[in-house]
């Protein structure tokens, strides 16, 4: 920028032009983008750059790519291409769920934002989550027990992981031999997501489910060091969920096995960073930088604490 003294010697169109030069170098620091609204002739060249994007440039695991390639292109199909807040609106109102809203968001904000960077005005379109009503809606663990009794015997394994772990079924089912310490009953599932979308740490399962655990091994016995604990795919677990909780009237999904685990490690007293750290919802940055307070010590003398709560009465029979 000039200063005072050769300003006072600018005509007044040079000082008008000298001013839009700095708000344009002000603006560019700032990074702020003028709102724009465009239509996308080419659609399928759109979607295939955008790809590229999410992938070179955003760091997107490819599971959450594939979710982005879909919204956008149900989206570009809806509006005809055209890229307008009427337009984005529209797409909106056309699902009632403000849940799937928010989900479409995520991937519009990342291509109408960041990618095709038309502006902040996507920015204005926010909906809030329904919370989740706990109280009178979980299942107790005499339901939890006669839910998992009928489970196929790798399925009731799986079951008791979420269970007494808090982990994601995606991060369940990525699980190599190698990620477990049955002397310490933990998983380490810290390097299980290659995107910054969502994190995993470390977790602990109950001794009792440890104990089910190391018998499933010990009768796997060619499950390779670095192979997967477990064979089954994700949809056929979800699956089996749905067909137990159509036979014996009890309503369970994967999802809600952590939502039980956080419940009760609130009832047990557990901090929110901690119980946020066991269900991967620490950002992998936090728990570096923090490393001590969320070291496998740090974190075994939480889950202590819940430990008695995570036991569920299954006979030894």
């Amino acid at each position: 920028m000039l200063g005072y003294g050769k300003r006072n010697e600018m005509t007044s169109d040079e000082k008008l032009d000298q001013i839009l030069q700095d708000l344009e170098l002000i603006k560019n620091h700032l990074k702020i983008v003028p709102d724009r609204e465009i239509t996308v002739n080419d659609r399928k060249y759109s979607v295939e750059q955008y790809e590229k994007f999410a992938k070179d440039e955003l760091k997107l695991n490819s599971k959450t790519i594939t979710n982005h390639l879909s919204t956008i292109s149900r989206f570009l199909v809806h509006s005809k291409g055209v890229i307008t807040k009427e337009s984005v609106k529209e797409f909106l109102d056309s699902n009632e769920s403000d849940s799937w809203k928010s989900n479409q968001l995520k991937a519009l904000r990342k291509y109408i934002r960041d990618f095709l960077n038309l502006g902040n005005w996507i920015n204005e379109f926010t909906f809030s989550k329904s919370k989740v009503k706990i109280k009178n809606e979980l299942p107790n663990d005499e339901q939890l027990t006669e839910f998992c009794s009928q489970l196929s015997y790798e399925t009731q394994m799986i079951f008791l992981v979420m269970h007494s772990s808090g982990l994601r079924i995606g991060e369940v089912m990525s699980l190599n031999l190698s990620n477990y310490d049955s002397d310490y009953r933990m998983f380490d599932a810290s390097n299980i997501h290659e995107g910054k979308t969502k994190s995993s740490w470390i977790s602990f399962i109950t001794k009792q489910t440890a104990e089910f655990i190391d018998s499933y091994i010990t009768c796997n016995l060619d499950i390779e060091n670095d192979g997967l604990l477990f064979k089954m795919n994700i949809r056929s677990v979800q699956n089996a969920f749905k067909t137990i909780s159509a036979q014996c009237g009890i309503t369970i999904n994967p999802h809600m096995l952590r939502t039980i685990f956080a419940e009760k490690c609130r009832t047990a007293g557990i901090e929110k960073e901690y119980i946020n750290a066991f269900c991967g919802r620490t950002s992998q940055g936090v728990l570096e930088r923090n490393y001590t307070d969320y070291s496998p010590n740090a974190l075994r003398k939480q889950y202590d604490k819940v430990e008695s709560l995570l036991t569920l009465p299954i006979s030894e029979d």
